[in-house]
């Protein structure tokens, strides 16, 4: 038995659910899938038993409750976690069943998460720093495998261990492709934003850069998907809109299913991704670049170094935390959209390299070891 936990994500996670759950299921493995959402949804089936606890616990009960239920669950082989505090949940485990195979599923780079949002000052936050990672150390020893959603720019941090280490990054299926065939071009200035909805992505430059924008094509509109990080920024970026005048030419749309996304995606000319430049957005990969590839859009990006280690010419880079930079590279990109030059050069990236069915082999062989 295969047992996936996560206490963070929505039951329904692009790469948890979709990806890694469903690539397990094709080879005919049974899971045993255990969240923690404020989500009611049910995703048992024939492969899948699906347990979710309420998000009102907190992780520690949660982890608790997670232990006696595998109690009752007998001959389980494998444990994969997906979030950094579910660490002592290896331990736990590892203890009364040392012979589990326990892997642990790293999304983001954490020192340079906490790097991002941490308001304390240097010297603190630096000290802060080594003492989680310290931690972080002391449970990897019950850790028997470490997956990397992101290839390391700047360094591995769990270089230094004996634990295998292996990237598997968060593609769009090739089927995503298929499902676009036949899509005609789009010539409408659409802009479409998907992903997390917070200052350190630069939605606040992105909204400016629409007010000069909207001076040169005055049919442009913007689509903002997702979930705002604080209730602060979203009433930050609704005054704003309305101040700038955009109110029709903006529109904020709540997270959507995946299920429904590619067609939203599908149905606009420019995707952007407008990150600002700190330690989050210089390590980890933007995996909306490939949604936006995929779906045949123009896109926007502010240069970095993830992003540039995929792409070339073939996107319209802009300076991060320049709105006047990201203006000019979007009115370039409405200028050309239909021109399949680009288009035609990223779905081939896809569709040849960034696609999940060529990980996906190589995730389910961990479970084969």
């Amino acid at each position: 038995m295969i047992v996936i936990i996560s206490c963070d994500h929505y039951p329904d996670d692009e790469r948890i659910y979709h990806k890694q759950i469903h690539s397990l299921n094709k080879k005919g493995l049974k899971v045993f899938y255990i969240t923690r959402s404020n989500s009611h949804i049910d995703l048992s089936d024939k492969l899948i038993t699906h347990k979710n606890f309420s998000s009102t616990i907190d992780t520690n009960t949660f982890m608790s409750k997670v232990v006696f239920l595998l109690e009752s669950i007998k001959s389980i082989n494998y444990v994969q976690i997906h979030e950094t505090s579910l660490l002592p949940l290896l331990k736990k485990i590892k203890r009364k069943t040392s012979n589990v195979h326990t892997i642990y599923d790293v999304h983001e780079n954490m020192e340079s998460l906490y790097r991002t949002f941490s308001n304390r000052i240097k010297p603190l936050k630096e000290m802060l720093i080594y003492f989680r990672r310290f931690k972080e150390n002391h449970y990897l020893k019950y850790v028997d495998q470490i997956i990397l959603a992101n290839i390391p720019i700047s360094h591995n941090p769990y270089s230094h261990l004996n634990i295998p280490i292996v990237v598997i990054e968060n593609f769009p299926k090739v089927e995503s492709l298929d499902f676009l065939i036949g899509k005609k071009e789009k010539f409408d200035n659409s802009i479409i934003y998907h992903g997390h909805l917070a200052p350190e992505r630069g939605i606040k430059d992105l909204v400016n850069a629409m007010a000069h924008v909207k001076s040169s094509l005055p049919d442009v509109s913007l689509s903002l998907i997702g979930t705002f990080r604080t209730h602060e920024f979203k009433y930050e970026i609704t005054i704003l809109i309305e101040e700038l005048g955009l109110t029709k030419t903006i529109s904020i749309i709540d997270q959507l299913p995946h299920s429904e996304i590619w067609d939203i995606i599908g149905k606009h000319s420019i995707g952007i991704i407008p990150f600002q430049s700190n330690p989050l957005t210089k390590e980890n990969t933007p995996t909306k670049l490939f949604e936006m590839m995929a779906c045949g859009l123009e896109v926007v990006v502010t240069r970095l170094p993830p992003a540039q280690y995929f792409v070339d010419d073939s996107v319209h880079w802009c300076k991060p935390n320049d709105i006047g930079s990201i203006a000019e590279s979007i009115i370039k990109a409405c200028a050309i959209k239909g021109n399949s030059k680009n288009s035609l050069i990223n779905k081939k990236l896809i569709h040849e390299e960034y696609n999940w069915e060529q990980r996906q082999d190589g995730y389910v062989a961990l479970f084969n070891a």
